[in-house]
């Protein structure tokens, strides 16, 4: 492939800007993992003992003497944000025959964007719903599409490994829309609303309320995991699990947050030409990492359905 020619790769703040407002309503990932901006492409980030904040250090003091002395131990962990990138062409014929309300710069930016998304959606769902990243993982003695199945008394189970971990209460539930559907129908959950609602439909607030989350959020992204030009493959990014973990409104300090999305500096679009092929390149770029910083503020139940 040469190099561009008659116009350097510069940044095109105009759809940069399209980029970065760019939001998929599938997409949950940063809901889950928020999104936290470095300094540095790599570096580390502190971890702090949590036995130190747990023990009873604190002791009466006597006239003339020092308070109790105690610490806390601090260690290191390192990131490195990698470069994630996708480009699409814009030949000069496409432009040049497009009709309204085609917007071959346009499209093309929301479509590498929503490439980006896609992937770190997807990176951040198998972190997610990996067993091993939870110090919390367990698998429900009978599936949810079962209905002699007790999903609530597994969410609580869930619920409850959280909170005699940490002494918080987990604030968000991630599941499929596979789960979902098959949780908005099982009869233990809607013999609780059928007599207080009309139609006796089971909503996400239900489960909101019952386990004080705030978030219940539903993935429904879809994936295709086909080689490019054969037959597809799709399923949910978000697979078969439900999972229940602390994630604070914020970043913030001291705080056991179940992860984070680590970004050095902006998405950013790029738009150069190829005067061979007589076309355009808009691509986009950002670096991230997705790291997790306190598996013990989470709790997965695998394989539900």
């Amino acid at each position: 492939m040469p190099n561009p020619t008659s116009r350097d790769v510069h940044v095109n703040t105009p759809l940069t800007r399209i980029s970065i407002a760019y939001r998929n309503a599938a997409y949950i990932a940063d809901q889950v993992f928020p999104v936290v901006r470095v300094d540095k492409q790599t570096d580390v980030y502190f971890v702090y003992d949590k036995q130190s904040w747990f023990l009873n250090r604190s002791k009466p003091r006597a006239p003339g003497t020092r308070a109790n002395r105690a610490d806390y131990g601090v260690t290191t962990a390192s990131y490195l944000c990698v470069n994630d990138a996708l480009a699409k062409e814009i030949p000069d014929e496409v432009r040049k025959n497009a009709d309204m309300p085609l917007r071959p710069d346009i499209t093309a930016t929301e479509f590498v964007t929503d490439g980006l998304l896609l992937a770190m959606e997807k990176r951040v769902a198998d972190i997610i719903t990996a067993c091993a990243n939870w110090s919390n993982a367990s698998n429900p003695a009978i599936q949810w599409s079962d209905d002699t199945s007790n999903p609530w008394g597994d969410i609580d189970t869930a619920v409850n490994a959280v909170v005699s971990t940490i002494g918080r209460s987990p604030n968000v539930a991630v599941m499929s829309w596979d789960v979902w559907r098959k949780l908005r129908q099982h009869p233990d959950l809607i013999d609780r609303v059928k007599y207080t609602r009309s139609g006796g439909r089971l909503e996400l607030a239900d489960l909101a309320a019952w386990f004080e989350f705030d978030k219940v959020l539903v993935g429904k992204a879809l994936i295709d995991s086909a080689v490019e030009g054969r037959s597809e493959s799709i399923s949910y990014v978000w697979g078969d699990d439900f999972w229940v973990g602390y994630v604070p409104p914020t970043a913030a300090l001291e705080v056991p947050a179940t992860g984070y999305v680590l970004t050095w500096g902006d998405r950013v679009v790029e738009r150069f030409r190829e005067d061979q092929e007589k076309q355009d390149v808009v691509a986009t770029e950002w670096f991230t990492d997705e790291i997790v910083c306190a598996s013990d503020a989470a709790a997965i139940m695998a394989d539900v359905v």
